[in-house]
C-alpha cells in the first residue's frame, strides 16, 4: 500500500473520515438487521430451532474464509474497491431479503453479509490510517465504538419499527437499503483512493503464539453466549411474548461491552480475564432465568451483565494479552484471536440448536449454561495459578 503524503492528508477534510467511518457502520447495522424476525421465517417456512440456528452461523461461514484467504486483498487492490466491494455485498444481502423474505433467502442473505463484514473491517481501519496517520492512533477506537453500535444498532431498528406491526419486510430494511445506496455514492465520488501494492501477500494465516490459548478459548466461549442470544434466545422469549426484545438485548450485550472498555484498558490483560471469567456465566444464568420465568427485565439485566464479558473484560482483556505475546507478528497473532471468536459466534449455536429440537429449548440452554460455567471455571483455576507463580 502506497499511503497519502503529508502535504495530501493536510487538505483532507473531515468528509472522507465521515463516509469511510459510516460505510462500516452501514455494513455492521446490516449484519443484525433481521435477528428479531428469525424465529418469523422459521415458522413460516416451517423449520425449526436447528435451522434458524444454521441460517445465523451462515455469516460466520463466510466471514472466516475472507479472514483466513483474503486478509491481505485491499493491501494489493486498494482500499477503495474492496469497501465499495464490502458495501455491495451488504446491498445486496439486504435487497435480497426486501424481494423474497424467506428463511432461505436470510440463508443466501447472511453469506453475503458475512462476506462484506469480512473484506470491511480489516479495509476500513488501514483507509483511514493512511488517510490520517496524524490521528491513527484514535482511530481503531473509532472503529470499534462504529462496529459495536452497528452490531447491536440494525437489529435495535428493527424490533423498534416492528412493535406495533411485524412484517416480514419492516421499513428498517428500506431505510438502510437507502443509506447503503447514498454510502456507495458517497464513497465512490467523495472518498480519495489510496493504491495498492501488488507485491504484498494476499493471505494472511493465522498464528498462536505461546501462552495464548486461554484468551482464544476465552473470546470463543464468551461469544458463543452472545450467539445464543441472536439465534436461539428469540424462539424461548417468545413463549411470553417478547421475541422482538432480542434487538433491544443485542443492542445492550454490544453497548455495556464498549462502555465497560475505558476500565477495562486500566486492568492488566490477566485480571481483565478473570473477571470475565465471573460475569460470563452470571450473565447467561441471569438471563436464562429470566427467559424461562417470564421475566423481560432480568434478560436485559442479564444481557447487560453478559455484555461486560462479551465486549469488554474477556474481549478487550483477551486482545491485549494477545497483543502482548505476539508482538512480532501481532497481525496474524490477532486474526488467529478473531478466528477463535467467530468460530465461537456461530458453531455452538448450530448444535445448541439442532439439540433443541430434540430435546427442547429449554433443557438445551440449561446444559449450555452449565458448560459455560465449567469452562470459565477451569480458565479461571488455571489463570490464577499462573498469576501465583
Amino acid at each position: 500500500m502506497i499511503p497519502a503524503s503529508k502535504e495530501e492528508t493536510a487538505h483532507l477534510s473531515i468528509v472522507p473520515f465521515i463516509f469511510v467511518l459510516f460505510g462500516l457502520f452501514m455494513i455492521t447495522i446490516a449484519v443484525n438487521l433481521q435477528v428479531p424476525l428469525y424465529t418469523a421465517y422459521a415458522e413460516q417456512a416451517g423449520y425449526g430451532r436447528a435451522a434458524t440456528a444454521l441460517v445465523f452461523a451462515a455469516y460466520v461461514f463466510g466471514l472466516i474464509p475472507v479472514l483466513l484467504f483474503l486478509g491481505g486483498i485491499s493491501d494489493r487492490a486498494g482500499r477503495k474497491p474492496i469497501l465499495l466491494v464490502a458495501l455491495s455485498f451488504s446491498l445486496s444481502a439486504t435487497l435480497l431479503m426486501i424481494v423474497q423474505p424467506t428463511i432461505q433467502m436470510l440463508f443466501a442473505a447472511r453469506l453475503l453479509q458475512g462476506v462484506g463484514l469480512g473484506l470491511s473491517v480489516g479495509t476500513c481501519t488501514a483507509y483511514l490510517i493512511a488517510l490520517y496517520p496524524e490521528k491513527s492512533g484514535w482511530i481503531p477506537t473509532f472503529i470499534a465504538l462504529c462496529s459495536s453500535v452497528g452490531f447491536g444498532g440494525g437489529a435495535l431498528f428493527t424490533a423498534l419499527l416492528s412493535f406495533q406491526h411485524v412484517s416480514l419486510t419492516p421499513l428498517s430494511y428500506w431505510i438502510v437499503l437507502g443509506f447503503l445506496m447514498l454510502t456507495i455514492v458517497g464513497v465512490f465520488f467523495f472518498v480519495p483512493p489510496v493504491q495498492g501494492d501488488a507485491g504484498k501477500p494476499l493471505m494472511n494465516m493465522p498464528r498462536f503464539p505461546k501462552g495464548t490459548m486461554p484468551a482464544n478459548a476465552a473470546i470463543a466461549i464468551a461469544w458463543s453466549v452472545c450467539g445464543l442470544v441472536i439465534s436461539i434466545l428469540p424462539a424461548q422469549l417468545k413463549l411470553n411474548g417478547y421475541e422482538l426484545w432480542v434487538g433491544p438485548a443485542l443492542f445492550l450485550i454490544n453497548m455495556t461491552g464498549v462502555l465497560m472498555q475505558p476500565f477495562v484498558r486500566k486492568m492488566k490483560s490477566s485480571t481483565a480475564l478473570l473477571v470475565g471469567f465471573i460475569c460470563l456465566p452470571c450473565g447467561y444464568g441471569l438471563l436464562l432465568y429470566g427467559a424461562n420465568s417470564g421475566s423481560i427485565y432480568l434478560v436485559l439485566a442479564g444481557t447487560m451483565l453478559a455484555g461486560t464479558a462479551c465486549y469488554g473484560f474477556t474481549y478487550l482483556g483477551g486482545l491485549q494479552l494477545i497483543v502482548e505475546r505476539g508482538k512480532k507478528e501481532a497481525a496474524r497473532a490477532v486474526a488467529g484471536y478473531y478466528l477463535f471468536a467467530y468460530l465461537g459466534l456461530g458453531i455452538p449455536s448450530v448444535f445448541v440448536g439442532l439439540f433443541a429440537d430434540i430435546y427442547g429449548t429449554q433443557r438445551v440452554l440449561i446444559f449450555f449454561f452449565f458448560l459455560v460455567i465449567s469452562a470459565c471455571l477451569i480458565l479461571l483455576i488455571s489463570g490464577v495459578r499462573r498469576k501465583e507463580r
